[in-house]
């Protein structure tokens, strides 16, 4: 980022007036960048606010679907939209090693948007600053393109800061979450890196060919602090995978804001005067995500009176919370968070501290209830979690509570919620698809959209579990969302995988099982054989046969028993089957039997988050949603756990 660098009698040093003959076309080429991300920002905006205001025009006359093209301009913009998505779900690649899943590509969507955001940098940099000989400016051909890099790099550096915050300008105006920008915000960075090489390099070049690499060093201070900045920055490229990230998250963390902070100012140190407002813009923008963050933060956890239930004082903490931890096995502990006095939506999350199991570590986790005060069912104020143990917070917060006779209690602190949900109020069927704990993700949006909807018609609740003990998590979450689904004409179906059954998988020895209320009806299908469920529908056979995570279908064989808790035809039913299921014959109905758009939400590991794209991005295509048939649209959204 020497953008001052000129040549002193042809030998590369401070020359002001190679300076003022390079710097108004480079500073066209930084306001082209920022007009670029704006217009972009901008699609994203308008995009968000056709929605916005066909959502409302549809709730405002009754027998109107929401996102049912009724119109040419709406079936023309239906069908664009469609095609992005169908464009933008599929994973191309995905690797499972243990290593090599770290550099599992991103979806066909990002990777298209990438090649965009490549293809507009590697313009501003190269056009108009590769000089032939017959050039005027022939002599500077070497000055001219690192002059040119240098501000294509420091006028990027903003958006990696706007991209790391929770707090920031894109996520307000465009409704989409931080941490689904956090993937372009590493990108960005990459790009940084390699345009600085391109930077140093062609100066490099000039004084090598000069001899006086020694006499610029020493003559020009700045230049060191440049090579310091590169080095920062490529220390974090690096020290942003995957796996150094998941090896020890708290560490990495830590060292990552130290060079961010470092970062900003080797480059205020090196980059002349008229360019600096870059680095003011960045430290803005972390000031403010800061500020927010951190007001936000103790106006959650610092409470002035006690609140009152049924006239009597309750005790709580006025600064935290009462946060009980319950070991549920050796993968999974249960956190309750009492009295809290902020409501959140489904899917969102907070980050927990537990001074305990760390003073100075605050982790995200989702929230897997409701809140008490966005559901009538729900009374209760509290918060629950369901983390699965790894390393570090996680396993120290297990062993706090391993064989400890009561459940504990700790004192902790919340940061949140954050997050920015997808509003399901815009669906006309609903399809949630979980593995393991990713039902702390899908529960609440269960539970919300039994409630509140006003369009809904079918709601299709899948879950994949490999212990059927898991379902005790949510056994009386997914009855109730169930029941009040019915009430509401909803039609619901809830299946539940058991993936390693082992013992659970003899129907006898379910009998005292206490997961399902009453007693259990005890079928035995033949190939093609089905269950009528509540309403009516056909419930598909569950398979046995383990397949990989991966894979919607296969020819295994059929499960040689169908469990579902006893009820007749207007009451909840859970329907539990063993082995991994075949997506396919539990999704494809609901879809095909949607009067409007389906919103197929999904959360699980990488390797299954990428499965459900590539099915739905096929199903779509298969259907020409939108292509003159009289398929609806399909809106996926995936929650991916893990790096």
């Amino acid at each position: 980022m020497d953008m001052d660098m000129g040549s002193m009698s042809g030998m590369g040093g401070m020359d002001m007036s190679s300076t003022s003959m390079f710097t108004p076309a480079n500073k066209r080429i930084a306001q082209i960048y920022w007009y670029l991300v704006a217009a972009a920002v901008g699609i994203l905006v308008l995009t968000r606010m056709i929605d916005l205001l066909r959502l409302r025009l549809a709730q405002r006359q009754p027998g109107v679907i929401p996102f049912r093209p009724e119109n040419l301009f709406a079936q023309t913009y239906d069908t664009m939209i469609a095609v992005c998505r169908e464009i933008s779900y599929p994973q191309i690649w995905t690797f499972t090693g243990k290593y090599s899943r770290f550099f599992t590509p991103p979806p066909l969507g990002r990777c298209l948007l990438l090649l965009i955001y490549w293809t507009v940098i590697l313009t501003m940099l190269w056009s108009n600053t590769i000089l032939g000989p017959s050039s005027a400016n022939y002599a500077y051909r070497w000055e001219i393109v690192g002059f040119r890099a240098a501000w294509v790099s420091v006028t990027q550096l903003p958006l990696i800061y706007i991209l790391s915050g929770k707090v920031n300008i894109i996520s307000i105006l465009t409704g989409i979450s931080y941490e689904r920008l956090n993937w372009l915000h590493r990108w960005v960075a990459r790009t940084i890196f390699l345009t600085l090489i391109v930077h140093w390099s062609f100066f490099f070049r000039e004084w090598d060919i000069a001899h006086f690499v020694k006499l610029e060093m020493d003559m020009m201070p700045m230049v060191k602090y440049g090579f310091g900045a590169w080095a920062v920055i490529g220390w974090v490229v690096l020290s942003g995978f995957g796996f150094f990230r998941s090896a020890c998250y708290e560490l990495w963390f830590l060292q990552h804001l130290i060079a961010a902070i470092v970062l900003l100012w080797l480059v205020y140190v090196h980059v002349p005067i008229y360019a600096r407002y870059n680095v003011w813009s960045s430290v803005g923008v972390v000031v403010l995500d800061r500020l927010v963050r951190t007001l936000r933060t103790v106006v959650i956890n610092c409470r002035l009176s006690p609140s009152r239930k049924g006239g009597n004082q309750i005790r709580r903490r006025r600064i935290g919370y009462d946060a009980e931890v319950k070991c549920l096995s050796s993968e999974f502990i249960h956190v309750t968070v009492r009295d809290v006095n902020f409501s959140w939506q489904p899917g969102q999350h907070i980050y927990l501290t537990i001074p305990r199991a760390g003073p100075f570590e605050a982790h995200p986790f989702t929230i897997a209830n409701v809140s008490r005060l966005s559901s009538p069912q729900d009374k209760s104020d509290r918060l629950e979690l369901y983390i699965r143990v790894h390393q570090g917070f996680t396993r120290r917060l297990y062993r706090l509570c391993q064989g400890s006779e009561r459940t504990p209690t700790f004192l902790s602190f919340i940061s949140g919620p954050w997050g920015v949900p997808t509003s399901i109020g815009r669906f006309e069927s609903l399809i949630l698809v979980a593995t393991g704990n990713g039902a702390s993700f899908t529960v609440p949006i269960f539970q919300q959209a039994s409630m509140t909807t006003t369009h809904l018609r079918q709601i299709s609740f899948i879950w994949i579990i490999p212990d059927s003990r898991h379902l005790a998590w949510f056994r009386d979450q997914l009855l109730s969302a169930a029941g009040s689904a019915l009430l509401r004409n909803i039609n619901v179906s809830v299946h539940v995988f058991v993936t390693r059954p082992g013992r659970d998988s003899n129907p006898q020895s379910l009998e005292g099982n206490p997961l399902l209320e009453h007693k259990y009806e005890i079928n035995c299908p033949e190939a093609e054989a089905a269950s009528e469920g509540p309403q009516g529908s056909k419930q598909a056979i569950l398979s046995r046969e383990p397949s990989t995570e991966k894979d919607f279908s296969h020819n295994g064989q059929e499960a040689s028993s169908l469990w579902t808790s006893s009820a007749s035809n207007d009451s909840p039913t859970i329907i539990l089957g063993t082995g991994r299921p075949d997506l396919d014959t539990l999704i494809r109905p609901v879809v095909e039997e949607a009067f409007g758009e389906t919103g197929i939400f999904a959360c699980g590991g990488a390797q299954f988050t990428d499965s459900m794209r590539n099915y739905v991005a096929s199903l779509s295509d298969e259907r020409a949603v939108h292509k003159g048939t009289a398929a609806q649209g399909l809106y996926l959204f995936c929650e991916t756990y893990g790096w």
